[in-house]
């Protein structure tokens, strides 16, 4: 019996080991790696965009002209997985060597807030070793700008964050908000309607700023006063 028991003992050890060569995954080229990324991206896959970078991947963007370099990308690909980012590509991939280009058409939940559904980025990539070193963002520069000109109103307030609302913190003096009557020790409970118990982190600065000139409506509660205040303020220009 012992020796029968070995034998199997063998034969499964031996059928592993022919399992675990069977299962060795195929190299992927850098058109495919690229792909990989961007769907596991759009898909909100974060542990696999992170098997596919290299320990110090480089990520840049220009305009607004900012670079990441190796762990702190995670926070960026977490941030786009929050808004929804997806990528739909308008001029195939392109590959020379180890870069990877191509054009895409990209839409996210912080875009429609601001008013446009997408813009459109092209991207370069260089991969070795089947990592991903390095990423070069550019927006298209219409776009970009047109994104600029809708977040370029301000209202003249620091907030801080609590279960209730965003807590005005400090009013600056002459700033829309002043002028408006917002008060220091304001809660923002919902802006233009949308509640604060609905947004999501970042959400309610992205909702509040807009094209300078433009209004936006301001649901607060203050202290001694028993029902919720709407408010509209209008943008102002970032000096």
């Amino acid at each position: 019996m012992t020796k029968i028991l070995a034998i199997l003992l063998v034969a499964v050890t031996l059928l592993v080991g022919c399992s675990r060569v069977a299962e060795t995954p195929t190299p992927m080229n850098p058109e495919a790696i690229a792909k990989t990324f961007f769907e596991a991206s759009d898909s909100g896959d974060i542990k696999r965009c992170l098997s596919l970078l290299s320990y110090d991947v480089v990520f840049s963007q220009d305009p607004p002209g900012v670079k990441v370099q190796g762990a702190q990308y995670e926070a960026a690909l977490r941030e786009n997985a929050k808004w929804h980012r997806k990528h739909s590509v308008t001029i195939p991939y392109k590959v020379d060597g180890n870069k990877v280009t191509f054009k895409a058409n990209v839409s996210g939940d912080d875009f429609r807030i601001l008013g446009v559904d997408s813009i459109n980025i092209s991207y370069e990539l260089q991969v070795r070793d089947e990592k991903i070193t390095s990423i070069v963002a550019t927006p298209d520069s219409a776009d970009w700008a047109r994104l600029a000109e809708l977040s370029s109103g301000r209202i003249g307030v620091s907030l801080t964050f609590t279960d209730k609302g965003a807590r005005v913190e400090k009013v600056v003096e002459n700033s829309p908000a002043y002028e408006a009557g917002v008060k220091t020790g304001d809660i923002i409970i919902a802006v233009d309607r949308v509640k604060y118990s609905q947004m999501r982190a970042g959400e309610i600065q992205l909702r509040i700023s807009g094209k300078a000139g433009s209004e936006v409506l301001l649901t607060v509660i203050r202290e001694g006063v028993t029902a919720p205040i709407d408010i509209e303020v209008t943008r102002a220009a970032v000096q």
